[in-house]
């Protein structure tokens, strides 16, 4: 009689742990419980449960999620401002040519802060 390929003994092990995790599940017992009353080691029984646990759950699907930006600044054509808007949210900021730098950002801060 020939002697069993690695594969096949690979399989025949899968095979033990599948039918033994089947009939726990059925039995009602804790796994300790099972284990002890099968002669079985618990963390071997633990490593083939989560094994089959994750060849059997569905993988993981990205969803694309739409979002709206944050900030937005757009270029206006009007000559009296600088042509630059800010959009925060519902808030818009118009910036004149002569805008004070440190100001425009205490601005944003605090409108960014707002709920």
């Amino acid at each position: 009689m020939a002697e069993k390929t690695l594969k096949e003994l690979r399989l025949d092990k899968q095979r033990f742990w599948k039918v033994h995790i089947q009939a726990w599940e059925r039995s009602g017992f804790t796994q300790t419980e099972y284990c002890h009353r099968n002669n079985l080691r618990s963390n071997q029984f633990t490593y083939w449960k989560t094994k089959f646990n994750r060849e059997h759950s569905a993988p993981v699907n990205f969803v694309p999620v739409p979002t709206n930006p944050i900030h937005q600044v757009t270029q206006s054509h009007d000559s009296r401002d600088s042509g630059l808007s800010v959009l925060l949210g519902r808030v818009t900021i118009k910036i004149a040519n002569n805008f004070n730098s440190t100001c425009l950002s205490k601005v944003v801060s605090i409108l960014e802060k707002r709920p």
